[in-house]
């Protein structure tokens, strides 16, 4: 097995029945297809942050507070 740090390798895609089958021996329930996620998407590294420092200048010129 080859270590790649920072790739995400989807099983479901190489797979989709042997990791059903993973999934549903790992979980100990009975899914009969892959499923969905729940969670919304993130958004790209970075940019989070830069929403909340904008979020954060909008918030003191509003205000007046100077800093």
């Amino acid at each position: 097995m080859t270590a790649s740090k920072g790739n995400v390798i989807h099983l479901y895609l190489r797979d989709p029945q042997e990791a059903l089958e993973r999934l549903n021996r790992i979980t100990g329930l009975r899914f009969s297809s892959w499923p969905q996620s729940l969670v919304p998407p993130s958004d790209p590294p970075g940019q989070a942050q830069a929403e909340a420092c904008t979020q954060v200048q909008d918030a003191t010129q509003v205000s007046g507070v100077s800093g």
